[in-house]
């Protein structure tokens, strides 16, 4: 079962997702060989799953141009502050600046991007495309 955690504030842009049990049953024919733990999948304010790509460095994107018309940065909109931490999971959060000037959502110092086929919350189409450059991943945040 998947359960979704809302967010207010500042990190609303970066709510998270449990995905506990939902390969469940398939772990358990394997038991002796193979364990589950949940895992925390982060995703912005509308449920959808936020992304790293590979060739990215730390707080600095290579995603522009028609990489960013696939996989749009997740912006911080001016005057907000990212809180460094959130409850719960290890990692930082943080925003670093494009050459545009704006700000964009960062985690543990990689910047975070959207995907437009991704059509509804808990959508990962694009999870292990090698795509623009590079492969896209979708960001999982241990837990504390």
């Amino acid at each position: 079962m998947h359960r979704v955690v809302r967010l207010t504030g500042p990190l609303a842009l970066a709510g998270l997702v449990s995905l506990g049990s939902a390969f469940g049953a398939q772990a358990r024919t394997t038991a002796a060989l193979v364990k589950t733990t949940p895992a925390r999948m982060l995703v912005d304010a509308r449920g959808m799953t936020l992304y790293v790509f590979a060739p990215d460095k730390k707080n600095v994107s290579v995603c522009y141009n028609t990489c960013a018309a696939y996989w749009p940065p997740v912006m911080v909109p001016t005057g907000t502050t990212v809180p460094n931490k959130m409850s719960g999971i290890t990692g930082t959060f943080g925003a670093t600046r494009r050459k545009n000037g704006k700000r964009q959502l960062t985690f543990d110092g990689a910047p975070l991007y959207t995907f437009v086929r991704d059509k509804k919350p808990g959508d990962m189409v694009g999870q292990g495309l090698d795509v623009a450059g590079g492969y896209w991943w979708v960001v999982v945040a241990p837990r504390a």
